[in-house]
């Protein structure tokens, strides 16, 4: 019987101070590694909204010819046009396209409620806004 008591004694475990510590470390580190990962999920989620819009910037040409009619992309016409182009986000300048695909060219200004702002130079006849 002495022999049983004794061998438990020597039974290894983690202790609950040793739990808690390592429990306070991997605390630690998701506190410093959460606010660094949502920022990148932000500005992927923002990047990815950019290229959408301007995917549908140079779609719209050929949205002109499919549809057999002219488009006039400005302020007023852009939600309508543009369903990527996020609520809250504005945009200036002016660009017509042609019932045949040829867009005028123009100067568009697009920026979103951070401030972020970019241009694109669309050059006649195709007008190809780079991102």
């Amino acid at each position: 019987m002495r022999h049983l008591a004794r061998r438990r004694a020597f039974v290894r475990a983690f202790t609950l101070l040793e739990m808690l510590v390592v429990l306070a470390l991997i605390a630690a580190v998701a506190g410093i590694a959460l606010p660094n990962f949502m920022h990148m999920l932000d500005a992927y989620s923002n990047s990815l909204k950019w290229t959408e819009l301007t995917a549908e910037v140079n779609g719209l040409p050929y949205r002109a010819f499919a549809e057999s009619r002219d488009l006039q992309l400005d302020a007023a016409s852009a939600p309508q046009l543009l369903k990527a182009l996020p609520p809250g986000w504005k945009l200036t300048g002016a660009v017509r396209y042609r019932n045949n695909g040829w867009c005028e060219g123009g100067k568009l200004e697009i920026s979103d409620p951070a401030g972020e702002k970019r241009s694109f130079q669309l050059a006649s006849p195709i007008c190809s806004a780079a991102s």
